[in-house]
Formats: structure tokens, sequence, C-alpha cells
């Protein structure tokens, strides 16, 4: 089963790639998905307002999973082999449906930094800091 962090680092990652969350006709994406180490208050934003119009009826453009059935305990989220991004994968079953990448040209592009979930960079520095001084 994926935790709403789990599925809330999934968007961020995709937002991230260009893709949006499909609501009826339309799509929503926060322009801006990580701020100083943290989700952007565009994202979280969105994210409540997903979570109050109800989850169930969000989906990752590009797939047919919506994001209430991601935290269900039918779904968990992995790696993807192909482009180590995060795909929803059934628990018990068949995966039928391709990595949501599969639509993105030119994509995984390496030469460019990967969409990665909020990083604390003080935090990583003071760990680090602390190594170094052991």
């Amino acid at each position: 089963m994926a935790s709403h962090a789990t599925v809330r680092h999934y968007l961020a990652c995709w937002f991230q790639a260009g893709k949006g969350v499909v609501y009826g006709q339309e799509i929503w994406r926060p322009q801006v998905v990580t701020q100083a180490g943290q989700y952007s208050p565009e994202f979280n934003a969105l994210w409540q307002e997903m979570e109050q119009r109800g989850l169930q009826h969000f989906y990752l453009a590009g797939t047919e999973v919506s994001l209430a059935q991601l935290c269900s305990d039918a779904w968990d989220i992995a790696t993807c082999s192909r482009c180590t991004m995060p795909v929803p994968i059934k628990v018990a079953g068949i995966m039928t449906e391709p990595c949501p990448c599969a639509d993105l040209d030119l994509w995984p592009n390496l030469e460019l930094p990967l969409p990665h979930g909020a990083v604390d960079s003080q935090a990583h520095l003071t760990q680090v800091q602390a190594r170094l001084h052991q």
C-alpha cells in the first residue's frame, strides 16, 4: 500500500517531468513543486484541493489509476526499470499498463537532473559535516 506521502512524492516527480493530474476535462499542474528543501506552497495547496475534492477523481495523465486507488492496499509505488521514476504497480496480479514515461518524448534524458521529491539540503549538509568531524 502506498502512503499519502509516497503518492505525493510520486506526483512531485512526475510534475517535474511535465506531467499533470487529470480532473474531469482539466489538467492540473503546479508551476513550482519544491522550494527550499520542501514542497512548495503551490504544490501543497494543490494536494489539499485534491484531497478535499476526493482523490478518487484524480489520476496522473497517461495512467488510469486514481490517486485514491494508489492509497489502497491493492497498489504500491516502485521504480521504473527504464527511467527510474516512481510508477504504480499492482500488489497482486499482472500490470498491463506502461510506465507514464511512455508518452514523454526524449525520456529519460539522463543529461538533466532527474525529478525528485523535496530534499532538505541543510539537514543533509549537517549530516555530512558531522561525519567529517568524526
